[in-house]
């Protein structure tokens, strides 16, 4: 038996192709009464109310549409009534600011993009700059790594007195140059911060500082070897550096900026930990536990508790060496731990009693090393040179490629010479590879650098953003995943009759080769149902070529074949047909269109065969 809901819709069909709209949805409108989520009746009447003038009531009905789509997960569908939606009501910046977020919901940044930048232009032109400023915000954690974005935002940010904020985007920039190694580009950022905040004189100690405390510590590397060269007396980069080499898993080269750090800061009780470190990770107990007696008395001071796991990794190297066991225990003493102190005594008088030696105790602690060892043959040295002389480079910073295969091999008597105080006109000189250099830009050049058409470039750049999008991959590079999203949308806005927005979305889809004859036919049937039947056919015609699959030149021809019904040419349209049936009988609805076209050929007769028929 037929529904009641069944009868409502076949009736208001019926209306509907009499051109009979108000009644078709007076009955549409009860069809989605009693079945809410009917959501195919529900745009049905939504599409009738638009093309019976009443714009706004349609409007209901798509809004309720695309909230559907949307709160079930279906995004690509409310991205296509949403865009129906913005065609409708273009003055409605809210309809595109929620087309943005559901495009960047789906993963569609370049997308998301250019419709943000559409609710960004709204706000600017009506100079509402908080709102604007917002949404560059979003565009550019909707794309972290846009430098378009970020650099008209920190512009941005500046203009609108929001200084704060527009240092940190600014870093945030510099941070992302450094880490691509755009040496050109970072320079023009590093002028342009230089000019617009000339009290900040320490931007790239904190942006390698955030890249060492963030984790990306092989970028920042490159960065503090320049820094280095122009600063090699600042504490702070020898720390970092350092830091930095122990995270990256290199103890020989953090051996070798111990060396170095200790050079101009023979006194730092942290960098002598670090060197005695460096030492025991390489099992060179003579030298660790020589600097240990020689310096223990101030790394006590300072921390005991390091130095004791210290000594446990020696003693872990050699168990019955009484120097070890002795100062482990003098370390437990000051670090308060009674318990490894009192195990530590056991041993200690165990070992003695087997072997009844003696142990010295530690040296005094001096800030100087012994004048011999300063003397040695093997000390690392730094080149002094006079004012006349050219500085000779020392490559004691390792480049990327030397990261992978470090070759340092210290002795103790080169450990124990890097205490040796620098004389003054000593200079240091980092040699570093030239295209990964960052170093500084003098203020007087850096007004050069930022009046080449600074402005001028972060308007060009981000104007860019639609039609050039960096987040949608072209050719054999568009993954599997983004092509389906794209098809999927094309599908969505053919079914709203969005016919240009639905090719522009199968043109990207038809990048991935398994589908490209798919996305090709699906953009000939959007010219023809948009009306332009010509380039339709032509195109159609274009893709009947040798060495297609079965399935792919029935698609083809059907298409054509539906073109050319709709051109009035119906033998062909036939001919199309019957070859389909021939070759792949079951087809689509090849059988149904070709038993109408028997029916309505059957019914054409030709004026000589009506001759003699007369009415009744």
């Amino acid at each position: 038996m037929i529904s009641k809901k069944d009868k409502l819709i076949e009736e208001a069909q019926r209306l509907a192709l009499r051109g009979q709209l108000d009644k078709a949805i007076k009955l549409y409108l009860q069809v989605v009464s009693l079945d809410p989520a009917a959501i195919n009746h529900r745009q049905r009447l939504a599409e009738l109310l638009l093309k019976s003038g009443r714009t706004e009531d349609s409007r209901t009905e798509f809004e309720t549409i695309g909230t559907y789509y949307s709160s079930h997960g279906f995004y690509l569908k409310a991205i296509a009534v949403y865009k129906k939606l913005q065609m409708l009501f273009p003055e409605d910046i809210s309809i595109t600011l929620n087309l943005a977020g559901l495009n960047e919901k789906n993963g569609l940044l370049a997308n998301a993009l250019a419709e943000y930048k559409l609710v960004y232009e709204y706000h600017e032109k009506n100079s509402e700059t908080d709102e604007a400023l917002k949404i560059l915000d979003k565009m550019q954690r909707a794309d972290m790594q846009n430098v378009g974005i970020k650099l008209k935002l920190a512009e941005a940010y500046f203009q609108a007195g929001r200084t704060k904020e527009s240092y940190a985007v600014f870093g945030r920039l510099a941070t992302l140059l450094q880490e691509r190694r755009d040496t050109a580009a970072f320079q023009k950022i590093a002028a342009r911060i230089q000019q617009l905040f000339p009290e900040k004189t320490e931007f790239m100690f904190e942006i390698l500082s955030e890249q060492v405390a963030g984790g990306n510590v092989a970028s920042a590397v490159t960065g503090l070897q320049a820094l280095l060269k122009h600063s090699p007396r600042d504490r702070r980069l020898w720390v970092l550096i350092i830091e930095a080499y122990r995270k990256l898993g290199q103890p020989e080269w953090v051996t070798i900026s111990c060396q170095h750090f200790l050079r101009f800061f023979p006194e730092d009780v942290t960098a002598r930990m670090w060197m005695i470190g460096c030492l025991v990770a390489g099992k060179d107990v003579q030298g660790a536990q020589s600097l240990l007696n020689q310096y223990e008395k101030s790394l006590l001071a300072v921390s005991a508790t390091e130095l004791m796991e210290v000594y446990r990794a020696l003693e872990q190297l050699d168990p019955i060496n009484l120097g070890i066991l002795e100062g482990h225990k003098r370390a437990c003493d000051a670090a308060g731990n009674k318990a490894g102190s009192a195990e530590l005594d056991h041993k200690i008088l165990s070992l003695k009693a087997v072997s009844g030696s003696q142990t010295p105790e530690p040296s005094v602690d001096i800030a100087e090393p012994l004048t011999e060892l300063e003397n040695s043959e093997q000390l690392i040295s730094v080149e002094a040179l006079s004012e006349e002389a050219n500085a000779a480079p020392i490559d004691f910073l390792p480049s990327e490629t030397d990261l992978q295969q470090p070759e340092p091999d210290l002795s103790f008597s080169e450990s124990l010479g890097i205490f040796s105080e620098p004389e003054d006109e000593i200079e240091i000189e980092i040699e570093v590879d030239d295209d990964s250099e960052l170093g500084f830009i003098p203020e007087e050049e850096a007004a050069v650098i930022v009046e080449d058409d600074w402005l001028d470039s972060v308007g060009e750049i981000f104007d860019a953003i639609a039609a050039t999008p960096r987040s949608v991959k072209f050719g054999s590079d568009l993954e599997n995943s983004d092509a389906q999203s794209h098809y999927d949308l094309g599908v969505a806005f053919k079914e709203m009759g969005l016919y240009d927005e639905a090719i522009n979305e199968f043109r990207h889809a038809s990048g991935a080769t398994d589908r490209k004859v798919e996305c090709l036919v699906l953009q000939g049937a959007c010219l023809r149902d948009k009306g332009d039947l010509v380039t339709s056919e032509n195109m159609l015609r274009s893709l009947l070529k040798p060495g297609l699959t079965l399935e792919d030149s029935c698609s083809v021809k059907y298409e054509l074949a539906l073109t050319c019904e709709r051109a009035a040419k119906g033998e062909e349209a036939a001919r199309l047909l019957a070859e389909i049936d021939a070759s792949n009988p079951g087809f689509r609805d090849v059988q149904k269109r070709l038993n109408a076209a028997g029916i309505a050929a059957s019914l054409d007769f030709s004026d000589e065969e009506l001759q003699g028929f007369e009415l009744m």
